[in-house]
């Protein structure tokens, strides 16, 4: 399972623009053709939205897997931004709670000569104590006290672009009443069936116990 992991995770950023984007429904989104002064920031606000947190449904609408890439928009570009929610009919399924929040990122790291995991934090300038539960969930059966060179771990940080531009974000969502956990991901574009393992490594309650006010962590692959 842990081979099938990496591999997966390793071709999660170059094959994420061929995620099911169109599942999201079409009537949750507008296509807006970019003009002149147009920001995601702009459009977002003007339908009454939270940038901070709608920004990653506009990442999941659109198949980018940066931020950065919502500040090379062109003119004449057609991007898909989510719709104001008094625009949306119906329950809206595949709409992405504003709630929602960044819980972490995530480096795909290769250890180089002469890394341990805990000099890797210590240059970051983060404490290796505050993750070590996160790094041993991401990183089943490994010892992390022996790593060597061009093994490749998953490091979680609160901190983004510490040395690379290459992350992946978890979002933090919190069940409802009698929501269902595939419907949270099917939100995200994910699929759940054919996924779960890898999105289950992500959470410490099995899917299967989860219930309304638990935590469910949703990896942006």
């Amino acid at each position: 399972m842990l081979k099938r992991f990496l591999a997966l995770m390793l071709c999660a950023v170059l094959f994420v623009m061929l995620l099911p984007a169109a599942s999201l429904a079409a009537e949750d989104y507008d296509e807006v053709t970019i003009k002149s002064g147009d920001t995601i920031r702009k459009l977002l606000k003007e339908r009454g939205r939270d940038f901070d947190t709608d920004k990653y449904v506009v990442m999941v609408l659109n198949g980018w897997t940066r931020e950065k890439q919502m500040d090379t928009l062109s003119i004449g570009e057609t991007v898909k931004i989510p719709k104001s929610i008094g625009d949306i009919v119906g329950p809206a399924p595949h709409l992405i709670s504003s709630k929602d929040r960044i819980e972490y990122y995530v480096i795909p790291y290769v250890i180089q000569k002469g890394d341990t995991v805990k000099f890797i934090y210590k240059l970051w300038g983060l404490k290796y104590d505050d993750y070590v539960d996160a790094i041993e969930a991401l990183n089943p059966d490994r010892n992390l006290e022996l790593v060597y060179p061009g093994d490749l771990l998953y490091l979680p940080t609160t901190e983004k672009n510490l040395t690379t531009n290459t992350y992946i974000t978890v979002m933090s969502h919190t069940m409802l009443q009698d929501e269902a956990v595939e419907s949270v991901f099917l939100r995200y574009g994910q699929d759940f069936e054919g996924n779960r393992a890898n999105l289950q490594s992500f959470n410490t309650t099995d899917f299967a116990d989860i219930k309304a006010g638990d935590k469910l962590l949703i990896p942006l692959l």
